[in-house]
C-alpha cells in the first residue's frame, strides 16, 4: 500500500462505529524502517493533532482505517515517542537518494507499506519526472531527514512492481529446507518396537495461542510490542478488583507473559 493511498483515510471507532478524523500524515521510524504513528486529525481543530499507534490499529482498508477504540488515540503532543519522530524530521517523499560514496540517483516520490506491520518495503525513485524503479527497503543503508542512503549498486536492482518485492520474501521464507531428510529416512525399521503408553495431551485451551487465529495473534503480537516497557499512568485493576500493576512502574514482558488474552491487554492499554 502506498503512503498516498492511507493519507486521507477516516478514521473509524469499532466500539462505537463514528468517524473521529481523517489521516493527514505517518510518522517513521528511520531505525526500524517503519511507519510507527498515523497522525490523525479531529474535527475539531482547535484540539490540535492526535496520533494512533500503527500497531493499534485493527486494520487499514482502502476506504478506511479501523481502530477498537477512540481511547487509544492520543494528543501527539502528550505522545514522547511521537514527539521524538516528528523533531527527526524523517518523511523519505521528496528526499535525495545517494549512494553511499556519493553519487546523487534522484529522488523518492512514493513509498510503500505493509498495511499489516507498517514496515516500508519499497520506495520509488524518480529522475526529475520519469520514474526509475522501486528500491527495496532492504538495499537502503539509512533512513535520513535530508536523503536516502543507499548501495552503491541498487541501479541495478530496482523494481517494476512492489509486487517483486513481496513476491521475493514469500520465496525465501516459505522454501522447503533442502537440508532437512525426508521423515521416513529418519526412522529406524530394524529397531525394536516397545510397548509403551501413549501419552494424553491435553487440547489447548480456547484463550492458547495454538487456537487462535493468525489474525488475532498477529493484532495481540503488536498490542505487547507496544506495550513492553512503557510507564503505566494509574493502578492497574482487573474486572475482580486485582491490582495487576502500580502507577509509575513499568510493563515488563514477565507481566505481558501473564496477561493471556486480548481483553486482558486492554485494561494495560487503557493506563500508558
Amino acid at each position: 500500500m502506498r503512503s498516498i493511498d492511507i493519507k486521507g483515510l477516516a478514521v473509524f471507532d469499532i466500539a462505537s462505529g463514528c468517524e473521529i478524523g481523517k489521516v493527514s500524515e505517518l510518522l517513521i521510524n528511520a531505525e526500524k524502517k517503519s511507519v510507527q504513528y498515523l497522525v490523525v486529525d479531529v474535527p475539531n481543530w482547535y484540539f490540535g493533532a492526535h496520533v494512533i499507534p500503527f500497531a493499534l490499529t485493527e486494520g487499514i482498508g482502502k476506504d478506511a482505517v479501523m481502530i477498537e477504540s477512540a481511547i487509544i488515540m492520543k494528543k501527539l503532543n502528550e505522545e514522547p515517542g511521537a514527539i521524538k519522530l516528528v523533531e527527526s524530521g524523517v518523511s523519505l517523499i521528496g528526499c535525495k537518494t545517494l549512494t553511499k560514496k556519493g553519487k546523487f540517483i534522484g529522488r523518492i516520490s512514493e513509498i510503500y507499506i505493509d498495511e499489516n506491520t507498517g514496515l516500508i518495503t519499497g520506495c520509488e525513485l524518480i529522475d526529475n519526472i520519469t520514474v526509475k524503479g522501486i528500491i527495496p527497503a532492504k538495499s537502503a543503508l539509512t533512513f535520513g531527514k535530508d536523503a536516502l542512503i543507499v548501495d552503491e549498486k541498487v541501479e541495478d536492482h530496482l523494481l517494476s512492481t512492489i509486487d517483486d518485492v513481496e513476491t521475493e520474501t514469500v520465496y525465501h521464507t516459505s522454501e522447503p529446507d533442502k537440508a532437512a531428510p525426508p521423515v521416513e529416512t529418519m526412522i529406524d525399521e530394524s529397531a525394536p518396537v516397545e510397548s509403551e503408553p501413549v501419552p494424553v495431551v491435553p487440547a489447548p485451551e480456547s484463550d492458547q495461542v495454538a487456537d487462535k487465529p493468525k489474525a488475532v495473534q498477529l493484532y495481540e503480537q503488536k498490542q505487547r510490542e507496544y506495550l513492553l516497557g512503557r510507564e503505566v499512568k494509574d493502578d492497574v485493576y482487573d474486572d475482580n478488583g486485582t491490582l495487576i500493576i502500580k502507577k509509575g512502574e513499568k510493563i515488563t514482558q514477565e507481566l505481558l507473559d501473564n496477561m493471556t488474552s486480548t481483553a486482558k491487554l486492554k485494561y494495560l492499554l487503557l493506563h500508558v
